[in-house]
């Protein structure tokens, strides 16, 4: 097992963002699932989670990428 500390910075971002990435088709799903049961409260908590979920959680991977656009290229991996 490698050991998190000894991974590079750009790894650890990559692999979060990686994951990140996964969570808007879950939450789309869940929001779609919502909308159409058509139960009365169900449309409400489709767009809560929307508009205070699914929206920020694109910002913030968005903010990652652009943070790792920041770092200096990765060196080559040694065989």
């Amino acid at each position: 097992m490698v050991n998190r500390s000894s991974r590079p910075l750009r790894d650890e971002l990559q692999e979060i963002v990686h994951h990140l990435r996964q969570l808007p088709a879950i939450l789309a799903v869940a929001v779609a699932t919502l909308r159409e049961q058509s139960a009365d409260l169900d449309a409400d908590v489709a767009t809560l989670l929307q508009r205070a979920v699914s929206d920020p959680l694109h910002q913030q991977v968005d903010k990652l990428e652009a943070l790792l656009g920041r770092l200096p290229a990765a060196p080559p991996r040694k065989r």
